[in-house]
């Protein structure tokens, strides 16, 4: 059960420092605080990646 707990902290973790980072990068101060307060397991995260993905936006 710790195992899983700290699975799920580490995956969570990993995409709000990755979505915060662009956000940050893109200066979009709304996005970056929304990941930061909100923690669904990495999922607004993952869609704001993909979305700046398709704006071609990511290197």
């Amino acid at each position: 059960m710790i195992l899983l707990l700290l699975a799920l902290i580490a995956w969570e973790a990993y995409w709000t420092y990755k979505a915060c980072w662009l956000a940050a990068q893109s200066k979009e101060k709304g996005w970056f605080i929304v990941f930061l307060l909100i923690n669904l397991l990495g999922i607004p995260e993952m869609v704001y990646l993909a979305w700046k993905r398709r704006q071609g936006a990511m290197t």
